[in-house]
C-alpha cells in the first residue's frame, strides 16, 4: 500500500515538474524587455488622423497602437502602451474611413497605399532602444 502511494505522489511530480517548465518556456517571451515607443504617422506631409501601426521584429512578438486623431500612437506588446521589444521592426499602417454593411461587408475605403499595410511590403521600419527615446515618425506618401 505504502508503494503505492508514493508511486502516485511520484508520478503527480513528474507531472507539476513538467507544467511548471511548460508555464516558464510559455511566459519566456512575456517577460522579454521592452522598451516604450511613441510616435508619428504622417500622410502626405499631414497627420493621419485614424488607423493603426503594427510592427513585427525579427523574432518574438511584434507590438501595435492605435493613431490618434493627431496622427500620434503608443505601441503595446502585452497591455496598454507597454512598449515594443528593442531591435529593429518592420512596420505596416492600417487605416481605413468608415465600414460597407449589408452584403457588401467591409471595412470600407482604405486611406493609404495598399503597400503600407504589410510589414513585407511597406518600407517602413523603426528601431527600438532600450533607455533611449523611441518617437519615430512614420512619412507615408499617397502613390
Amino acid at each position: 500500500m505504502l508503494f503505492k502511494c508514493t508511486r502516485k505522489l511520484g508520478h503527480n511530480w513528474l507531472w507539476a515538474g513538467a507544467l511548471a517548465v511548460g508555464c516558464c518556456l510559455g511566459c519566456a517571451d512575456k517577460n522579454a524587455e521592452l522598451a516604450p515607443v511613441r510616435g508619428r504617422v504622417l500622410l502626405d506631409g499631414e497627420p493621419l488622423s485614424t488607423g493603426t501601426v503594427l510592427t513585427q521584429p525579427p523574432a518574438g512578438r511584434g507590438s501595435n497602437g492605435a493613431i490618434q486623431r493627431d496622427g500620434t500612437f503608443q505601441l503595446s506588446t502585452y497591455g496598454k502602451g507597454n512598449g515594443a521589444r528593442p531591435g529593429s521592426h518592420q512596420v505596416a499602417v492600417v487605416a481605413y474611413e468608415g465600414t460597407r454593411v449589408g452584403p457588401e461587408r467591409g471595412e470600407g475605403t482604405l486611406l493609404v497605399p495598399k503597400r503600407y499595410t504589410s510589414p513585407a511590403t511597406s518600407g517602413l521600419t523603426i528601431e527600438v532602444k532600450v533607455g533611449e527615446e523611441n518617437s519615430p515618425v512614420l512619412e507615408l506618401t499617397s502613390e
